[in-house]
C-alpha cells in the first residue's frame, strides 16, 4: 500500500464469442429470400423508369376530348399508367361490394 491506497492489480480475462462470428454478441444477420426478390424488383423498376424517361424525352401534344396540351411523352405516359392504376382499383372496389351484396342476399 503507497499513500493509503492499495497497489492496482491487472486480471486477464477469456472471453469466448460462444461460436459466434461477431465478438461484441449482435445476432447474425440472415438475408430473407422474399425481401432481396423485392429489393431486385424494385431496382429494375427504377432502372426501367429512368430509362423510360430518357427515351421519351420528345415533346408531344396530347389531344382528349377538349383538352389539348403540350409535354413530353413520359409524362403522358406516367399520367396514362396512374389513371388506368386508379380505374383498376375502383373497379375492383365496385366488383367486391356487388360480390358482397349478392353473399348478403342469399
Amino acid at each position: 500500500m503507497t499513500g493509503g491506497r492499495p497497489a492496482a492489480t491487472l486480471r486477464t480475462v477469456e472471453h469466448t464469442t460462444g461460436g459466434r462470428s461477431d465478438p461484441f454478441g449482435a445476432p447474425e444477420r440472415r438475408i430473407d429470400p422474399r425481401r432481396a426478390v423485392r429489393l431486385a424488383l424494385a431496382g429494375l423498376a427504377i432502372v426501367a423508369a429512368v430509362l423510360l424517361v430518357v427515351q421519351n424525352n420528345d415533346r408531344i401534344e396530347l389531344n382528349f376530348l377538349v383538352f389539348e396540351v403540350t409535354t413530353r411523352l413520359w409524362v403522358g405516359l406516367l399520367v396514362t399508367l396512374v389513371l388506368g392504376a386508379l380505374l383498376g382499383q375502383a373497379a375492383e372496389v365496385l366488383w367486391a361490394r356487388r360480390r358482397r351484396r349478392r353473399v348478403d342476399l342469399d
